[in-house]
């Protein structure tokens, strides 16, 4: 019965936590960047979401203008790191590290204190909430709030990730992957890098952003850790869903990501179960990237090892 409801915390957080690594997906793998904005980025989401849902305006307290705001104000603290990154040759890694550390001050002002609880406004999730309830007539509120999570959130991870795939394909996505590939490659062609960088890491955010808004949307809270140790998460999923899915051609590199961030969800799930204390969980994230991260060089050495053992067995 305990696998059953890791399965459905692993589902109910797992697509909203795969938008989280489609957007650093496009940093990581696209732009070769290593990008930590997304850590400031995935905050700004929320904090954006929960004040404009808390605002009492009928227009900008509406559940899927808040997204759109949250997605905006993502673009733009990527696009920031990018502009510091090309036009002030900062090195990316500390570009990332001055945006989110500036982010962390502007989410503070975003909010007005350090969490916010939105308590019974409307969120995306009240669509399907009230479909199920009066349509289908569904008076179990476990399941209506299960089913509501995770279609509602697997709606959304579908409409970014055929954008992404249409978007990637076009000629300026093909420049964006293009510049991550090979920027010297990339001039003598004739693309602008500092353009399509800037860009790439100004939508890489902004999906980011949109994964802290729904986060919001979905647990009713919005505080300044939301997006701490949010790089791992994202890094952790894209590498387990290489692992097991590959990355022969992009839509399945991007189907990868997505299923990728389910298992590690699930992972997470299983290791609290078996008693590992939550205080602890960013060790095991690390542990466990490193671990995948070093497979390649480790796997050589485990076949060695099984193959003396075999032989002297023999």
């Amino acid at each position: 019965m305990q696998i059953v409801y890791i399965l459905k915390d692993a589902l109910e957080t797992g697509f909203i936590w795969a938008l989280l690594a489609l957007g650093v997906f496009i940093s990581y793998r696209v732009l070769d960047f290593a990008d930590l904005t997304v850590e400031g980025s995935l905050t700004l989401g929320g904090a954006i979401t929960a004040a404009m849902l808390l605002s009492g305006n009928s227009f900008f307290s509406h559940p899927i203008i808040a997204i759109l705001m949250a997605l905006l104000g993502g673009m733009m603290a990527g696009a920031v790191t990018g502009f510091l990154h090309t036009k002030f040759k900062i090195p990316g890694i500390l570009a990332g590290i001055i945006s989110m550390t500036a982010l962390f001050s502007i989410n503070l002002l975003v909010m007005g204190k350090a969490s916010l609880y939105i308590g019974s406004q409307p969120t995306i999730y009240n669509f399907l909430d009230q479909l199920l309830v009066n349509t289908f007539n569904i008076t179990d509120m476990q399941i209506v709030k299960f089913v509501s999570k995770t279609v509602t959130s697997l709606f959304v991870v579908g409409i970014v990730m055929l954008l992404m795939y249409y978007f990637f394909g076009t000629e300026i996505g093909m420049a964006i992957r293009a510049t991550g590939c090979n920027q010297m490659m990339s001039r003598a062609q004739g693309i602008n890098t500092n353009r399509m960088i800037i860009l790439g890491l100004a939508i890489s955010n902004g999906i980011v952003a949109i994964a802290g808004s729904l986060y919001v949307e979905c647990f009713k809270s919005a505080n300044m850790d939301l997006g701490r140790g949010s790089i791992v998460v994202g890094l952790a999923s894209i590498i387990i869903g290489e692992v097991l899915i590959g990355k022969t051609t992009f839509k399945r590199l991007l189907f990868a990501v997505v299923i990728g961030t389910i298992l590690f969800q699930i992972i997470i799930g299983v290791a609290i179960a078996l008693g590992f204390s939550a205080n602890n969980l960013k060790l095991l994230q690390a542990i466990l990237i490193a671990f995948i991260l070093a497979f390649p060089v480790i796997k050589p050495l485990i076949i060695k090892w099984f193959r003396k053992r075999g032989v002297r067995h023999a």
